[in-house]
C-alpha cells in the first residue's frame, strides 16, 4: 500500500493551521507537540489547541502560548519592534513576549542544526527556513546570510515550522497531492510598508507553484490568506497540484483553523491521508497527452478530402487518417481523425469547421506512451531507431523514400 498526503488550502495556509489540521486528524497529538520545546531546549512554550467553528465547520485551532523570556539566551541576536502579524497567525502572548522579535537567518538555522530533533524533522524544519530566507534575501538584495525573519518573527515561528517538520515525518506519506494556494486579495500593511497581496516575500515564495484566486463568498477587500511560513511549508513537500481528492481508501481527515473569521466562507485548511494500491514501475517509455479529432464526411469529393489531410498536417497536427464507413442513408462515408496536442486543439478544430464540409466535431484526449526517437545515417539512407528511455533499442526502420530510392536503382 502507499501513502498519499492530501493538502486542500481552502481559505490558504499558515504554519499553525497546517499543524492544527494533522492534530484535528489525529495524525499527532498535543502531547507530542509540547516535547518538541524541550528538545529544542526552549523555556515557557506551550503549545494549545481547542475545538472552534468557521461557517458552521468544526476544525481545531492551535495557538503557541509564550511566558517569560527565557527563551531569549537561545536567540541573543534577537531585536523586538511592534508590527503586523499575519491575519492567519495564532500566537497567545505571555506578558513576557509583547513585541516581535526577528533574528537572521544563520541564528536560526545553527539553532536547529544543534538541537535534539529527530534527524528527519531537523532537515525539514532547516529546509523552511532555508526557503524563506532565500526569499527575504531576494526581496531585499541581501546575501541569505544576512536575510532577517521580519514577518516571521522569531519563536513562534520556529514553533510553527518545527511542529510542521513534524508533522510531515509522522504523515510518512509517499506521495503529496495539493489543491493551488490561495494568496488572498487586496493590500495589507506588513513591517515594510503597504504591499499588495502577495506581499514581497510570499511572491518570492509562491514562484512556480499553482495558486487560485480568493472564492467569491470571501467578501473582505483585503485579506492575506496565505502567510510565507505555510507557502514555504507547502514548497518544501513539492506536491502535484490538483483540485480532486485521490482516488483509494481515506484514512484520516483533518482541519486546521485560521484566526481570521471569514463570514460564510470556512477559514480551514484541510488534509487527508488516502492509501492507495502500490502502482508498479513506470515502464520505460516516453509519455504524453494528445487529442483525437474525429468527424465524419459523406459528401465530400476524395480530392477536397486529400488536400484537406494535407493541409491539417501542415497546422501542426502529430498525424491524420481516414477510415471509410457508412454514413446516413446508406451513403459511403469517411472518419477523419486528426491526433492533435493540447496547445493545437483549438485553431486545428476551428480550421476543420471553416473547411471541411463538416458540421460537428468529436475530441477526446488520449495518454500516450512512445518509443524515443533518434535517427542515424547510412550508406544505404537514413534509419528511424526507436529505444526505451533506459537506452535500449527495440526496432528500427529505413525513411521510406531512402528504401524506394535503393529500390529503384
Amino acid at each position: 500500500m502507499s501513502k498519499i498526503l492530501y493538502l486542500d488550502s481552502v481559505a490558504g495556509v499558515a504554519g499553525d493551521m497546517f499543524t492544527a489540521a494533522f492534530v484535528d486528524a489525529a495524525v499527532v497529538s498535543l502531547e507530542e507537540l509540547n516535547s518538541l520545546a524541550g528538545r529544542l531546549g526552549l523555556e515557557g512554550v506551550e503549545i494549545i489547541t481547542e475545538k472552534v467553528l468557521r461557517a458552521s465547520v468544526q476544525a481545531t485551532r492551535l495557538s503557541v502560548n509564550i511566558v517569560g523570556d527565557g527563551w531569549r539566551s537561545r536567540f541573543p541576536g534577537a531585536t523586538g519592534h511592534s508590527h503586523h502579524h499575519h491575519d492567519n497567525s495564532n500566537l497567545a502572548l505571555g506578558t513576557a513576549y509583547d513585541r516581535h522579535w526577528h533574528v537572521h537567518y544563520p541564528e536560526v538555522d545553527k539553532f536547529l542544526a544543534e538541537s535534539s530533533l529527530a534527524m528527519d524533522v531537523k532537515d525539514a524544519a532547516r529546509e523552511i527556513f532555508a526557503l524563506i530566507a532565500e526569499a527575504e534575501a531576494g526581496v531585499h538584495g541581501v546575501a541569505v546570510e544576512n536575510a532577517a525573519f521580519h514577518e516571521v518573527g522569531t519563536l513562534d515561528s520556529v514553533m510553527d515550522v518545527v511542529m510542521a517538520a513534524y508533522c510531515i515525518h509522522e504523515a510518512n506519506a509517499d506521495a503529496v497531492v495539493a489543491t493551488p494556494v490561495k494568496p488572498g486579495r487586496g493590500m495589507i500593511t506588513i513591517a515594510h510598508g503597504t504591499h499588495p497581496v502577495p506581499p514581497p516575500a510570499s511572491a518570492r515564495l509562491l514562484e512556480g507553484m499553482q495558486i487560485a484566486k480568493t472564492p467569491s463568498a470571501i467578501t473582505i477587500e483585503n485579506v492575506e490568506l496565505s502567510t510565507p511560513t505555510g507557502i514555504a511549508i507547502i514548497k518544501l513537500l513539492d506536491p502535484k497540484f490538483g483540485s480532486e481528492l485521490p482516488a483509494g481508501k481515506l484514512v484520516a481527515t483533518g482541519r486546521g483553523s485560521g484566526t481570521k473569521d471569514l463570514g460564510d466562507y470556512p477559514n480551514i485548511f484541510q488534509i487527508s491521508l488516502v492509501e492507495t494500491e502500490d502502482i508498479p514501475p513506470a515502464l520505460p517509455y516516453l509519455t504524453d497527452t494528445a487529442v483525437e479529432i474525429a468527424f465524419n464526411i459523406d459528401d465530400d469529393t476524395a480530392e477536397h478530402m486529400a488536400w484537406m489531410a494535407e493541409r491539417i498536417l501542415e497546422l501542426g497536427a502529430l498525424d491524420v487518417w481516414q477510415t471509410p464507413g457508412t454514413g446516413k442513408k446508406g451513403r459511403a462515408s469517411v472518419c477523419f481523425s486528426v491526433l492533435v496536442r493540447e496547445s493545437d486543439l483549438d485553431p486545428i478544430a476551428d480550421w476543420i469547421l471553416r473547411n471541411s464540409t463538416t458540421f460537428g466535431l468529436r475530441y477526446r484526449k488520449w495518454n500516450r506512451l512512445m518509443l524515443d526517437r533518434e535517427f542515424e545515417t547510412r550508406e544505404d539512407g537514413r534509419y528511424k531507431i526507436g529505444r526505451t528511455t533506459t537506452g535500449e533499442k527495440l526496432k528500427e526502420k529505413i525513411e521510406f523514400d531512402d528504401w524506394r530510392e535503393r529500390r529503384d536503382q
